[in-house]
Protein backbone atom coordinates (compact mmCIF):
# COMPACT_ATOMS: atom_id res chain seq x y z
CA UNK A 1 0.00 0.00 0.00
CA UNK A 2 3.01 2.67 0.78
CA UNK A 3 4.57 2.39 -2.99
CA UNK A 4 0.77 3.00 -4.19
CA UNK A 5 0.79 6.04 -1.96
CA UNK A 6 4.38 7.31 -2.92
CA UNK A 7 3.95 6.41 -6.97
CA UNK A 8 0.69 8.04 -7.73
CA UNK A 9 1.25 11.06 -4.71
CA UNK A 10 2.38 13.34 -7.30
CA UNK A 11 1.34 13.93 -10.76
CA UNK A 12 4.03 13.23 -13.88
CA UNK A 13 3.66 16.81 -14.93
CA UNK A 14 4.18 18.44 -11.77
CA UNK A 15 7.32 16.20 -10.95
CA UNK A 16 9.07 16.83 -14.27
CA UNK A 17 8.30 20.85 -13.74
CA UNK A 18 9.21 20.16 -10.29
CA UNK A 19 12.93 18.47 -11.26
CA UNK A 20 13.39 20.79 -14.23
CA UNK A 21 13.59 23.67 -11.72
CA UNK A 22 15.75 21.62 -8.89
CA UNK A 23 18.13 21.22 -12.41
CA UNK A 24 18.12 24.80 -13.88
CA UNK A 25 19.10 25.96 -10.15
CA UNK A 26 22.17 23.17 -9.42
CA UNK A 27 23.24 24.39 -12.87
CA UNK A 28 23.20 27.82 -11.83
CA UNK A 29 24.83 27.60 -8.61
CA UNK A 30 27.58 25.43 -10.28
CA UNK A 31 28.71 28.56 -12.42
CA UNK A 32 28.27 30.82 -9.62
CA UNK A 33 30.32 28.15 -7.21
CA UNK A 34 32.79 27.07 -9.43
CA UNK A 35 33.08 29.75 -12.43
CA UNK A 36 32.70 32.21 -10.33
CA UNK A 37 34.32 31.09 -7.07
CA UNK A 38 31.39 31.91 -4.88
CA UNK A 39 28.65 34.66 -4.24
CA UNK A 40 30.79 36.90 -2.44
CA UNK A 41 33.78 36.37 -5.33
CA UNK A 42 31.34 36.62 -8.02
CA UNK A 43 30.29 40.31 -6.69
CA UNK A 44 33.78 40.80 -6.44
CA UNK A 45 34.27 39.87 -9.85
CA UNK A 46 31.43 40.71 -11.47
CA UNK A 47 32.05 44.70 -10.00
CA UNK A 48 35.49 45.13 -11.06
CA UNK A 49 35.29 43.87 -14.52
CA UNK A 50 32.02 45.47 -15.23
CA UNK A 51 30.39 44.71 -17.94
CA UNK A 52 31.70 42.03 -19.71
CA UNK A 53 31.88 39.67 -16.72
CA UNK A 54 27.68 40.12 -16.84
CA UNK A 55 27.48 39.66 -20.65
CA UNK A 56 29.81 36.60 -20.02
CA UNK A 57 27.47 35.24 -17.08
CA UNK A 58 24.09 35.94 -19.02
CA UNK A 59 25.40 34.15 -22.43
CA UNK A 60 26.87 31.21 -20.14
CA UNK A 61 23.56 31.17 -18.09
CA UNK A 62 20.87 31.43 -21.07
CA UNK A 63 22.63 29.05 -22.98
CA UNK A 64 22.53 26.47 -20.26
CA UNK A 65 18.96 27.20 -19.38
CA UNK A 66 17.80 27.31 -23.10
CA UNK A 67 15.34 24.40 -23.31
CA UNK A 68 16.83 22.74 -20.43
CA UNK A 69 15.58 19.22 -19.76
CA UNK A 70 17.06 17.11 -16.68
CA UNK A 71 16.49 14.16 -18.41
CA UNK A 72 19.00 14.55 -21.29
CA UNK A 73 21.13 17.63 -19.04
CA UNK A 74 21.53 15.80 -15.81
CA UNK A 75 23.58 12.61 -18.17
CA UNK A 76 25.26 15.32 -20.21
CA UNK A 77 26.78 16.99 -17.10
CA UNK A 78 27.36 13.45 -15.75
CA UNK A 79 29.26 12.35 -18.56
CA UNK A 80 31.01 15.89 -19.12
CA UNK A 81 32.46 15.77 -15.09
CA UNK A 82 33.23 11.80 -15.71
CA UNK A 83 35.45 12.47 -19.30
CA UNK A 84 36.65 15.45 -18.19
CA UNK A 85 37.92 14.60 -15.22
CA UNK A 86 39.79 12.12 -16.79
CA UNK A 87 41.26 14.25 -19.47
CA UNK A 88 42.07 16.86 -16.92
CA UNK A 89 43.34 14.08 -14.40
CA UNK A 90 46.04 13.01 -17.41
CA UNK A 91 46.75 16.52 -18.69
CA UNK A 92 47.92 17.80 -15.40
CA UNK A 93 49.61 14.90 -14.05
CA UNK A 94 51.72 14.97 -17.37
CA UNK A 95 52.38 18.19 -17.49
CA UNK A 96 50.78 19.01 -20.63
CA UNK A 97 48.92 21.87 -19.31
CA UNK A 98 49.64 23.71 -15.72
CA UNK A 99 47.16 25.52 -13.71
CA UNK A 100 47.73 28.82 -11.80
CA UNK A 101 47.31 27.03 -8.43
CA UNK A 102 49.11 23.81 -9.75
CA UNK A 103 46.15 21.76 -8.93
CA UNK A 104 45.87 17.97 -10.44
CA UNK A 105 43.39 18.89 -11.46
CA UNK A 106 41.34 21.97 -9.87
CA UNK A 107 37.91 20.47 -7.94
CA UNK A 108 36.27 23.33 -9.86
CA UNK A 109 37.48 22.36 -13.02
CA UNK A 110 35.51 18.46 -14.14
CA UNK A 111 31.72 20.68 -13.08
CA UNK A 112 32.73 22.97 -15.64
CA UNK A 113 33.50 20.75 -18.44
CA UNK A 114 29.92 19.42 -17.69
CA UNK A 115 28.76 23.40 -18.03
CA UNK A 116 30.54 23.86 -20.90
CA UNK A 117 29.23 20.87 -22.44
CA UNK A 118 25.36 22.41 -21.65
CA UNK A 119 26.33 25.65 -23.23
CA UNK A 120 27.62 23.51 -26.56
CA UNK A 121 24.50 20.98 -26.89
CA UNK A 122 22.19 23.63 -26.59
CA UNK A 123 23.95 26.15 -28.54
CA UNK A 124 23.35 23.55 -31.28
CA UNK A 125 19.80 23.25 -30.36
CA UNK A 126 19.42 27.06 -30.54
CA UNK A 127 21.29 27.14 -33.79
CA UNK A 128 19.05 24.40 -35.33
CA UNK A 129 15.70 26.20 -34.64
CA UNK A 130 16.72 28.83 -36.31
CA UNK A 131 17.70 27.41 -38.95
CA UNK A 132 13.88 25.04 -38.93
CA UNK A 133 12.42 28.75 -38.53
CA UNK A 134 14.42 30.13 -41.71
CA UNK A 135 13.87 26.80 -43.33
CA UNK A 136 9.90 26.93 -42.63
CA UNK A 137 9.69 30.49 -43.63
CA UNK A 138 11.14 30.68 -46.94
CA UNK A 139 8.69 27.50 -47.47
CA UNK A 140 5.73 29.42 -46.33
CA UNK A 141 6.80 32.74 -48.59
CA UNK A 142 7.93 30.62 -51.94
CA UNK A 143 4.88 27.72 -51.10
CA UNK A 144 7.40 25.22 -52.89
CA UNK A 145 9.73 22.81 -51.57
CA UNK A 146 12.52 23.92 -54.11
CA UNK A 147 14.24 25.85 -51.55
CA UNK A 148 14.00 23.18 -48.70
CA UNK A 149 17.10 20.61 -49.21
CA UNK A 150 16.05 17.31 -47.12
CA UNK A 151 18.52 15.52 -48.45
CA UNK A 152 22.00 17.89 -48.73
CA UNK A 153 24.28 17.09 -51.67
CA UNK A 154 26.55 13.72 -50.96
CA UNK A 155 29.62 16.23 -51.22
CA UNK A 156 28.41 18.17 -48.44
CA UNK A 157 28.18 14.89 -46.10
CA UNK A 158 31.54 13.93 -47.61
CA UNK A 159 32.90 17.52 -46.54
CA UNK A 160 31.27 17.11 -42.77
CA UNK A 161 32.33 13.63 -42.68
CA UNK A 162 36.15 14.08 -43.70
CA UNK A 163 35.93 17.69 -41.66
CA UNK A 164 36.61 15.41 -38.27
CA UNK A 165 40.09 13.79 -39.66
CA UNK A 166 40.92 16.89 -41.52
CA UNK A 167 40.75 19.57 -39.27
CA UNK A 168 42.58 18.06 -36.02
CA UNK A 169 45.06 17.13 -38.51
CA UNK A 170 45.88 20.31 -40.08
CA UNK A 171 46.09 21.97 -36.84
CA UNK A 172 48.49 19.74 -35.78
CA UNK A 173 50.29 19.40 -39.00
CA UNK A 174 50.77 23.74 -38.50
CA UNK A 175 52.26 23.25 -35.11
CA UNK A 176 54.28 20.32 -35.51
CA UNK A 177 57.70 21.96 -34.77
CA UNK A 178 56.42 23.19 -31.51
CA UNK A 179 55.12 19.71 -30.69
CA UNK A 180 58.80 18.35 -31.93
CA UNK A 181 60.16 20.59 -29.56
CA UNK A 182 58.35 19.33 -26.18
CA UNK A 183 59.99 16.36 -24.54
CA UNK A 184 56.71 13.73 -24.08
CA UNK A 185 58.83 11.31 -22.50
CA UNK A 186 56.01 9.82 -19.52
CA UNK A 187 53.23 11.89 -20.72
CA UNK A 188 52.37 9.96 -23.50
CA UNK A 189 51.47 6.62 -21.61
CA UNK A 190 48.77 3.50 -21.16
CA UNK A 191 46.29 6.36 -20.06
CA UNK A 192 47.08 8.40 -23.23
CA UNK A 193 46.45 5.61 -25.48
CA UNK A 194 43.39 4.18 -23.17
CA UNK A 195 41.81 7.75 -23.89
CA UNK A 196 42.44 7.51 -28.07
CA UNK A 197 40.76 4.23 -28.04
CA UNK A 198 37.53 5.09 -25.55
CA UNK A 199 37.50 8.34 -27.36
CA UNK A 200 36.63 6.68 -31.14
CA UNK A 201 34.71 4.55 -29.44
CA UNK A 202 32.31 6.80 -27.95
CA UNK A 203 32.63 8.89 -31.21
CA UNK A 204 31.59 5.99 -33.20
CA UNK A 205 28.71 5.05 -30.74
CA UNK A 206 25.43 5.71 -32.57
CA UNK A 207 27.01 8.03 -35.14
CA UNK A 208 24.61 10.49 -36.73
CA UNK A 209 26.28 12.76 -39.11
CA UNK A 210 24.40 16.25 -38.89
CA UNK A 211 23.77 15.95 -35.10
CA UNK A 212 27.78 15.23 -34.84
CA UNK A 213 28.70 17.81 -36.89
CA UNK A 214 26.63 20.30 -35.10
CA UNK A 215 28.20 19.49 -32.00
CA UNK A 216 31.55 19.31 -33.49
CA UNK A 217 31.37 22.80 -35.01
CA UNK A 218 29.78 24.40 -31.39
CA UNK A 219 32.03 22.68 -29.93
CA UNK A 220 34.69 24.40 -31.50
CA UNK A 221 33.12 27.85 -31.24
CA UNK A 222 32.92 27.49 -27.59
CA UNK A 223 35.39 26.03 -27.06
CA UNK A 224 37.89 27.89 -28.52
CA UNK A 225 36.25 31.07 -26.62
CA UNK A 226 36.94 29.00 -23.09
CA UNK A 227 40.44 27.67 -24.24
CA UNK A 228 41.62 31.81 -25.50
CA UNK A 229 40.04 33.37 -22.36
CA UNK A 230 41.64 30.56 -19.88
CA UNK A 231 44.91 30.77 -21.33
CA UNK A 232 44.93 35.12 -21.99
CA UNK A 233 43.81 35.36 -18.57
CA UNK A 234 47.08 32.71 -17.25
CA UNK A 235 44.52 30.33 -15.28
CA UNK A 236 46.31 27.59 -17.32
CA UNK A 237 49.44 27.20 -19.46
CA UNK A 238 50.42 24.57 -22.16
CA UNK A 239 53.11 22.77 -22.80
CA UNK A 240 53.71 24.63 -26.06
CA UNK A 241 53.07 28.16 -24.29
CA UNK A 242 50.08 29.04 -26.94
CA UNK A 243 47.26 31.59 -26.55
CA UNK A 244 45.34 29.35 -27.12
CA UNK A 245 46.88 26.16 -28.87
CA UNK A 246 45.67 25.91 -32.74
CA UNK A 247 45.35 21.59 -32.06
CA UNK A 248 42.94 21.83 -28.71
CA UNK A 249 40.05 23.63 -30.61
CA UNK A 250 39.45 20.44 -32.94
CA UNK A 251 39.61 18.63 -29.84
CA UNK A 252 37.04 20.46 -27.70
CA UNK A 253 34.68 19.43 -31.16
CA UNK A 254 35.28 15.49 -30.82
CA UNK A 255 35.15 15.89 -27.25
CA UNK A 256 31.67 17.28 -26.83
CA UNK A 257 30.57 14.82 -29.60
CA UNK A 258 32.13 11.91 -27.15
CA UNK A 259 30.35 13.23 -24.24
CA UNK A 260 27.26 13.24 -25.38
CA UNK A 261 27.02 9.71 -27.11
CA UNK A 262 28.16 8.27 -22.98
CA UNK A 263 25.67 10.40 -22.16
CA UNK A 264 23.50 8.42 -23.98
CA UNK A 265 24.91 5.32 -22.47
CA UNK A 266 24.02 6.69 -18.90
CA UNK A 267 20.69 7.33 -19.91
CA UNK A 268 20.40 3.45 -21.33
CA UNK A 269 19.85 2.10 -17.49
CA UNK A 270 17.82 5.30 -16.61
CA UNK A 271 14.92 4.83 -19.20
CA UNK A 272 15.22 0.64 -18.45
CA UNK A 273 14.47 1.82 -14.67
CA UNK A 274 12.19 4.58 -15.61
CA UNK A 275 10.21 1.95 -17.71
CA UNK A 276 9.81 -0.01 -14.92
CA UNK A 277 8.72 2.34 -12.59
CA UNK A 278 5.99 3.23 -15.26
CA UNK A 279 4.80 -0.72 -15.58
CA UNK A 280 4.57 -0.90 -11.94
CA UNK A 281 2.31 2.67 -11.11
CA UNK A 282 0.05 1.58 -14.07
CA UNK A 283 -0.49 -1.78 -12.30
CA UNK A 284 -1.10 -0.32 -8.89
Amino acid sequence: MTHRVLLSRFPRPFADFAFQVLANLFFLWVIVRYALGGWQTAQIILTQIGLPAWIALAVVSALVLYRSDYRKDVPLFIAAYTLGYWGEWWGTTRGVWTYWNHATPPDYLPPLWAIGLLTVTHLRQLVQDIGHRRTQINTDKNNSSAFVRANPRPISKYLKAASFVALPALAFAVIAPRLAAVDWSGRLDANFYAGIVVGIALLLYRFDLDEAFGLYVCGMILGGTYEWLGTWMREWTYITREVPPLWIIPLWGLACVEMVNLSRLIRVPLEKTKTALHRLRAAT
